[in-house]
């Protein structure tokens, strides 16, 4: 599912909760929300897993409200600043991306804690991110009972804890990634296991600590950051590495360029009761402070040895080896009805597309973007290539299947196959590259067209030709679904091919006066066709072998001769 968040009302919703709200989820691939640029005053609850949040621009899409811990709740008491978030995101395996998150409610010394984001789920991806406020700008660690009931019916499936100032052990996991996070006393704390990874952490002019990590005791590690940029606006030296909120605090600072603006102090102690230990400790400074001589005296100088042994599946690997570091590789599915996905509404009807995902092993995702009745051209004009490109990442895969509307005599989707269909296609080439990502073209599914002697005939013109032409031209993997289908079609004769399109007797559910669709699949067909597009990749080199050995056995028609669904997983 994806669907496009707009301000201005161009989109699906108006609003990120809007949004966060109406995706059902339950798929294997994540449900993808787009928010187009602009700037959007919301308190956000993300109570949704397996999600991908994609700002258009990171500068350009902002999210920002103005909370405090110093806010009056119904009983006139401080809310405190567990309920000061901006956005908090309760579930699990959330990615967002490209977009500023920020708490506007002012400095610290008048408003107290604002917390920017809440990030209380397991398996959170924070990429190309700007977090934005004063004191405590972003908190990594569960719930806890008066925020369950703040958020209230949104509670998703974070741990909730009594207390996260004593924290229990927790099973927390977060990864940023060229994120960028301002803010000044202890802005960057909490329990949950952290890495950072090419971070800018700027120090506001007030001057404070970066961090202030409460690691439970039993966790051997808290907050890791490697190859960071640690820099602001304060005066120099103004900007110490961290203090321990609580006395096991674990927070280590690997290969990072800290510049005037750190206290060449390094860490300090919070009090009497909260010091700093080896627990906490540099590898390899560079810029102003690389010279660590005259550090806390407790904090730890770490060795090559130790250095190499702390990595990202050491920190975050945990029961399941996660690697945030390596996104999951995921294929775009660009095209029409014949490849799009329908709901149990319209069963047995199937686009091919639908039952991709079945065939691919994990971790691959399917995004099928496919949608009725578009043509290589209208699906550009609508602009969903465009939201396809927020979210391509290097070795995703946009596969690329049209013609079927191309054809028709209709100014707002109809081509010419030796001008504007190519031209048309070229785009999605590009957009795909640019992106590293393979683009993959796919001649149409044929029509069961038979002539009055019971030969398949062509219908699709010189449209497959085009395509043809151009992954030769461009040197594209093809797969020829135009020939591989007349081939099967043929195979399956006149009467066969109707267990493959959506041939249906009166009376079946949701077609009560049958249905004879010599275009659409039903969900066999939709498997046989699957597999044979898995088949001819297979066939047109590349890698991708391991991807379809389960598709050898679905293009064949062997269900069209015992009755069995022996293709269907």
């Amino acid at each position: 599912m994806m669907v496009v968040v707009a301000g201005d009302g161009s989109g699906d919703y108006t609003s990120l909760q809007a949004a966060i709200d109406a995706v059902q989820g339950g798929s294997r691939a994540p449900d993808v929300v787009l928010v187009k640029a602009g700037i959007y005053r919301e308190r956000v609850v993300v109570n949704k897993s397996n999600l991908r949040i994609v700002g258009e621009g990171r500068d350009t899409t902002v999210l920002t409200y103005s909370a405090c811990a110093k806010d009056p709740d119904e009983n006139g008491e401080e809310r405190g600043t567990f309920l000061s978030f901006t956005l908090i995101v309760t579930g699990d395996q959330v990615e967002v991306e490209n977009l500023t998150i920020r708490n506007d409610a002012g400095d610290g010394r008048q408003v107290g804690q604002a917390v920017a984001v809440y990030a209380a789920g397991d398996r959170g991806i924070w990429r190309n991110c700007r977090m934005i406020a004063h004191q405590d700008t972003l908190f990594c660690g569960p719930t806890m009972p008066k925020v369950e009931d703040f958020i209230a019916p949104r509670g998703g499936v974070s741990e909730c804890v009594p207390s996260v100032g004593d924290s229990p052990l927790t099973r927390g996991r977060q990864y940023f990634e060229k994120c960028w996070i301002a803010g000044d006393v202890d802005f960057i704390f909490g329990p949950y296991r952290c890495w950072f990874e090419e971070c800018t952490l700027w120090m506001n002019v007030r001057g404070g600590w970066y961090t202030a990590a409460n690691t439970p005791r039993e966790q051997p590690y808290g907050m890791v950051f490697h190859r960071c940029r640690l820099t602001g606006e304060c005066e120099e030296g103004a900007a110490k590495l961290g203090r321990p909120w609580r006395k096991y605090a674990r927070t280590l600072f690997l290969a990072c360029d800290m510049d005037a603006c750190v206290s060449p102090q390094g860490f300090e102690d919070w009090n009497e009761e909260r010091k700093i230990t080896d627990r906490c400790g540099e590898y390899g400074t560079m810029g102003v402070r690389a010279d660590q001589t005259p550090r806390h005296p407790k904090q730890k100088r770490m060795t090559d040895a130790e250095n190499s042994a702390v990595n990202i599946p050491e920190v975050l690997g945990g029961y399941d080896q996660w690697r945030p570091d390596r996104p999951a590789v995921t294929w775009y599915l660009c095209g029409d009805s014949t490849m799009a996905d329908y709901g149990p509404e319209r069963y047995p009807m199937m686009g091919w597309g639908q039952k991709l995902p079945g065939l691919l092993e994990e971790p691959v995702f399917v995004q099928n973007c496919a949608v009725n009745g578009r043509s290589s051209k209208s699906f550009i004009d609508e602009k969903r290539l465009e939201h396809i490109a927020w979210c391509l990442r290097p070795g995703d895969k946009l596969i690329i299947s049209f013609s079927h509307n191309d054809e028709k005599a209709d100014p707002l989707r109809g081509t010419t196959p030796d001008g504007t269909f190519p031209a048309y296609l070229t785009r999605y080439v590009e957009t795909a590259l640019t992106y590293q990502a393979e683009p993959i073209l796919a001649t149409p599914i044929a029509r069961r067209y038979f002539d009055q002697q019971g030969v398949l005939q062509p219908t699709h013109g010189a449209y497959p030709a085009a395509i043809r032409r151009l992954a030769k031209e461009r040197g594209l993997r093809l797969a020829d679904l135009e020939k591989g289908t007349m081939d099967l079609f043929r195979q399956a004769g006149v009467e066969g091919t109707k267990e493959i399109f959506c041939f249906l007797p009166h009376g079946t559910e949701n077609y009560p006066e049958g249905a004879a669709d010599n275009s659409h699949l039903q969900e066999k067909g939709a498997a046989c066709v699957a597999g044979l597009f898995l088949r001819l990749l297979k066939e047109a080199g590349k890698e991708d072998r391991d991807q379809t050995e389960k598709a050898d056995s679905a293009a064949d028609l062997s269900f069209l001769l015992d009755q069995e669904d022996s293709i269907l997983k």
